[in-house]
């Protein structure tokens, strides 16, 4: 809440660890191909991408009864083929083709039980890793037609769902399946906004923050491994408005601490560090796009800060993101904060103290200006879901108080998301600028 930005008043914070439809057309790959004998052809399509549609990528089929296809993906990533109900099942690859601009390095896999939809992502490579056992390019191109009905059955499939759904669960932010989706026959769409997609671009966060390959997740969940040591999940809140971000972190299986963020405006934040006995992160290794890090409670609250964003206590590490574990409970009673004294950070950097009356009043003293507090400004509004700014002449929009017991002993914390404030000249009321917003946090002493 220091008051080192242009009229910006008191301000507060609360907080604590995978285009056009265009479908190339497809073609047969071999003598088994569909479209011959008399036989009605059936379709099968899907989405092939890693966060981002895989586009001009070769997606090829083998089947049961000998059957090949394929197909080119198209600019969304999509892709289809035609079959005989009796080719089913069959096992899918695509290789090469872009995702972001960027050449796809490694083939992925998925299986088609029947006909319909089909996807090839990460998620499905591990299936695949697990219906095979083993990696799941060599199953593949291993992996004889007569073997295929045996493997790409219903209690098979099941079982390869649940081993991927618990590998999930060990990676940073223990990312999740959304309800009643399929990673194999859910239609989505590779694009921001949707359920599927969004999986995807976490997983791929979490996966290069553990610092395991493709294959290694595949092979690892294949033989019921655990893809880090231990998992953590938090919610991070960042601007503009106080968006809110899953994210994770996790100690690897060599001893890396890692964090993990797939934020889907800013892209992808992966970093490894250094902690100390507490779980606290105390620096970076391997820092990323992170400037700097504040970790208190045993990293159940804390801030990172990258080159990007709105920075006045220390310009060159300005707060990107706060972030409270999963394992802090909310807060909506702001009586429980009468007395109490947090130390604030901004800028991953302690900025001053903020005293709380119990009307939710806070009176923050900045460390530039010792003895010499603030006016009081209220935070009621700012803790609802619309949040506001105050309206006299301060910049909390948005803010949420969180508290965490162990031993006896109750710790409190805050995150918000601010504003900066430009007053008006001769009586006209100040404005806020929605583009200059930033993220504070403090813990009670």
């Amino acid at each position: 809440m220091k008051n080192n930005r242009p009229n910006r008043g008191i301000r507060i914070a609360f907080g604590a660890s995978l285009g056009s439809l265009t479908l190339l057309a497809a073609c047969g790959g071999g003598g088994g191909n569909s479209a011959g004998n008399g036989a009605t052809s059936v379709n099968t399509t899907g989405t092939a991408a890693i966060g981002s549609p895989i586009i001009g990528g070769t997606v090829t089929l083998k089947c049961a009864s000998g059957a090949t296809s394929s197909a080119t993906t198209g600019t969304d990533g999509s892709w289809s083929v035609s079959l005989k109900a009796s080719d089913y099942p069959c096992v899918a690859r695509v290789n090469g083709g872009q995702a972001n601009g960027v050449a796809v390095a490694s083939a992925l896999h998925s299986v088609a039980a029947a006909p319909g939809t089909t996807n090839i992502t990460p998620l499905t490579d591990i299936i695949v890793g697990v219906l095979g056992k083993q990696d799941p390019d060599a199953w593949f191109n291993s992996a004889k037609s007569g073997e295929l009905s045996g493997a790409i059955t219903t209690d098979n499939l099941n079982g390869a769902l649940a081993k991927l759904a618990t590998a999930l669960a060990t990676l940073p932010g223990k990312p999740t399946l959304p309800d009643s989706f399929n990673p194999l026959n859910t239609s989505f769409k590779a694009q921001k906004g949707d359920a599927g997609d969004g999986l995807l671009e976490t997983y791929g966060a979490a996966l290069t923050a553990s610092g395991l390959s493709q294959s290694d997740a595949a092979t690892r969940t294949a033989s019921g491994q655990a893809l880090t040591q231990t998992a953590y999940a938090a919610t991070a809140f960042t601007t503009p408005g106080f968006t809110s971000i899953q994210i994770g972190s996790s100690v690897n299986l060599d001893g890396t601490f890692a964090i993990a963020i797939a934020d889907p405006n800013r892209g992808q934040y992966t970093a490894k560090a250094n902690t100390d006995a507490s779980g606290n992160v105390t620096s970076f290794t391997d820092a990323g796009k992170f400037s700097a890090v504040i970790s208190l409670l045993g990293n159940r609250i804390g801030e990172l800060c990258t080159a990007n964003g709105v920075g006045s206590v220390v310009a060159a590490q300005p707060g990107q993101y706060v972030y409270v574990s999963s394992d802090m409970a909310e807060v909506t009673n702001l009586a429980e904060l009468n007395g109490l004294v947090f130390r604030e950070y901004e800028d991953c950097t302690q900025s001053g103290t903020t005293t709380f009356d119990a009307n939710g009043n806070a009176t923050f003293t900045g460390n530039d200006t010792p003895g010499q507090p603030d006016a009081p400004v209220s935070i009621v509004q700012a803790l609802t879901a619309a949040g506001a700014p105050d309206p006299a002449n301060h910049s909390i929009e948005h803010a949420k108080v969180y508290k965490y017991t162990a031993n006896g002993v109750t710790k409190y914390a805050y995150v918000t998301v601010n504003s900066t404030t430009t007053p008006g000249a001769n009586d006209v009321p100040l404005t806020f600028d929605t583009n200059t917003k930033f993220v504070t946090i403090g813990l009670s002493q």
